[in-house]
């Protein structure tokens, strides 16, 4: 799994190569910029789906917020793995007899407390 932090600048464009074996998502933080070849749209609390793909292409653009002028996103990737996925709340499994194995574990406190020492 590949995940990092970038900060862009207004009129700046990053170009990450990526595994086009790999999907891919942007999350924006804050400020204004643009996704993908095709520059779409990417504003703070925005997610974009790219999929698999040869590279990331992000730029920064000029926004009506002062306070972030710079596009500061996480970029997170990774190989699909292939298995089924089953979720509910806070809990990702592949199973419905894991989740329901989770939600008993959770209740009975076998998952511990952060922090730790909390008790």
């Amino acid at each position: 799994m590949t995940m990092l932090h970038a900060s862009i600048e207004p009129g700046a464009r990053l170009e990450l190569p990526w595994d086009s074996r790999s999907n891919s998502l942007v999350y924006a933080l804050a400020g204004r910029g643009t996704v993908g070849a095709d520059a779409r749209l990417l504003t703070h609390g925005q997610l974009a789906v790219l999929g698999p793909g040869a590279n990331v292409v992000l730029r920064g653009v000029e926004g009506p917020d002062s306070r972030h002028p710079r596009l500061e996103v996480l970029v997170l990737g990774g190989r699909p793995i292939g298995e089924p996925v089953a979720a509910h709340g806070p809990f990702v499994m592949n199973t419905r007899a894991e989740l329901l194995q989770a939600f008993e574990d959770f209740e009975r406190g076998r998952m511990g407390v952060v922090p730790p020492h909390a008790r």
